[in-house]
């Protein structure tokens, strides 16, 4: 077989892949064959060298920038720049021959994050230094990648978009400077809500993905991880005695209540993701009121000995509900 009809399709499988259309351990199964030694190396030179050109192009509009003193030509040029990478990832993305799919969706993402950039680079001279134009950048970055992913079948930039919806609304009163968790969460409440929407839209979407949405195979499965994973995230935080300890009662009533009903859900429509986010941030969950209450009141040894316990004993709680279910199936 010719070095180009194996690279073809090496290309097509991770195409396959990256559309849901298989999942990763099937890539591997159907690619091996066509796999050559030191393909790896050269796959990544290829990304280095795509790093490498759009550093140097963005160091290059910078300067011309800098040199201008005007940051309004700062702001035109990585819009246009950003349109361009635009254009040039969907082509490839979107090649017939399916020759560089992932590397067009890396283009095009860039692309995407350029021109929500420039919206900011044009706010820099202001009192704020452009912060209150960040949510406005990440909802125009927001509806540029969804209207992407959606007319030209990617499913990378519908990730894209769902994250900078997420935290353009629900960031939207203030986003930079004094967050306290990794997420950078500032408004945990307008957070929960959007996410919890998103997720359910995803358990819809992945329903219709078997009639009329079929040709946007996987695009339900991002709504939901995501939205899952931001709803429990930000419930979690809100529930913390040190986030506000006046309504700390009602948003832990409101974090469980959450999770078992992510655990009805998940066995109501059989949704692994459902059950598998109620599981775990249920258990986190119980260990964080465990740790509230015992912290301080047992020795550090004492405290991981009752964690370990209680662990093993809902572990075998778990497994003995896994085992009925699956003889009543049966």
């Amino acid at each position: 077989m010719r070095k180009t009809t194996q690279q073809l399709m090496v290309h097509e499988i991770a195409d396959w892949q990256h559309r849901g259309l298989i999942d990763l351990q099937t890539q591997e199964r159907l690619s091996a064959p066509y796999q050559r030694p030191g393909q790896l190396l050269s796959t990544v030179l290829q990304w280095l060298g795509i790093g490498a050109v759009l550093l140097i192009g963005m160091a290059i509009l910078g300067g011309v920038s800098l040199l201008s003193e005007s940051v309004t030509l700062g702001a035109v040029l990585f819009f246009i720049a950003g349109g361009v990478l635009w254009w040039v990832g969907v082509r490839l993305a979107r090649d017939p021959a399916r020759r560089t799919p992932v590397t067009g969706v890396a283009i095009l993402t860039i692309g995407l994050m350029l021109i929500g950039g420039s919206l900011l680079l044009g706010g820099i001279g202001d009192d704020t230094g452009g912060l209150d134009r960040i949510p406005l950048a990440l909802l125009v970055t927001a509806l540029l990648s969804v209207v992407t992913a959606y007319r030209y079948r990617l499913r990378w930039p519908l990730f894209l978009g769902l994250l900078c919806t997420f935290h353009g609304l629900g960031s939207w009163e203030q986003y930079a400077g004094g967050g306290s968790y990794m997420f950078n969460i500032q408004d945990p409440r307008a957070m929960a809500v959007i996410a919890g929407l998103a997720a359910l839209l995803g358990l819809w979407h992945q329903q219709a993905e078997e009639g009329p949405l079929r040709h946007f195979s996987g695009f339900g499965r991002l709504y939901v991880i995501s939205g899952l994973l931001y709803f429990n995230c930000s419930l979690w935080f809100l529930s913390l005695d040190n986030y506000t300890s006046s309504q700390s009662g009602f948003w832990i009533l409101l974090f469980t209540v959450g999770a078992i009903s992510q655990l009805v859900i998940g066995a109501r429509f059989k949704h692994p993701s459902f059950t598998g986010f109620g599981v775990v941030f249920l258990s986190i969950d119980l260990y964080t009121r465990f740790y509230e209450y015992a912290w301080d009141r047992l020795s550090v040894a004492a405290f991981f000995a009752a964690a370990g316990i209680v662990g093993i004993l809902l572990g075998w709680v778990f497994e003995r509900a896994a085992l009925r279910a699956r003889e009543n199936r049966s």
